[in-house]
């Protein structure tokens, strides 16, 4: 986590911008910046792909994914004392049967979905190298809606984030990503 709170961010961004980032000033633009904030943390979310290890219990055959402690974004993968297990859909998004395991504690293995930013407290659950992208991309964003002046600093500060994005992916790439696995 980056310990940066929503107010630093919109500081932040507000500074980069040239405006005041006085009291007066932040309620004016505080809801169009954390739209764009939450934009910017879903999208590095999708490059960034950060998963989990929860326990979930097998029920008839069946895990809930609702009872998981976070939005689940896409199942990775389901295990039983450290052995991946076959697992597929059933007929919603929420629930995996497991075929020809008995009932019992399993593990998801899933990436999971952002908490959206609402509070000045709340911080994005990104690592520290995202914190300077999400002020990159507010400041584009912001600066979509000005004069050509303001074009251009949005196509300078889009194509940094874009930059910062792609070193990021790279970074964070898994080897488990490219496994191959022979299931003969």
């Amino acid at each position: 986590m980056i310990g940066v709170t929503v107010s630093e961010l919109l500081s932040s961004a507000l500074a980069e911008l040239d405006h005041p980032a006085d009291t007066a000033a932040l309620p004016l633009w505080k809801e169009k910046l954390l739209r764009f904030a939450n934009e910017a943390v879903v999208d590095l979310f999708e490059t960034f792909r950060p998963w989990r290890r929860d326990p979930l219990p097998l029920q008839d055959g069946v895990l809930d994914l609702k009872l998981l402690p976070r939005p689940v974004g896409k199942v990775l993968g389901v295990e039983r004392s450290g052995m991946r297990l076959p697992f597929y859909f059933d007929t919603d998004a929420y629930t995996v049967r497991v075929p020809g395991a008995a009932d019992g504690p399993m593990t998801v293995v899933y990436r999971y979905l952002p908490t959206p930013l609402v509070e000045d407290g709340d911080e994005p659950e990104l690592p520290a190298a995202c914190q300077h992208l999400i002020v990159l991309y507010m400041t584009a964003r912001f600066s979509l809606q000005n004069d050509t002046q303001g074009l251009n600093r949005a196509s300078a500060a889009m194509s940094l984030y874009e930059s910062g994005k792609r070193r990021l992916k790279l970074d964070c790439d898994e080897p488990t990503d490219y496994r191959i696995v022979n299931r003969w």
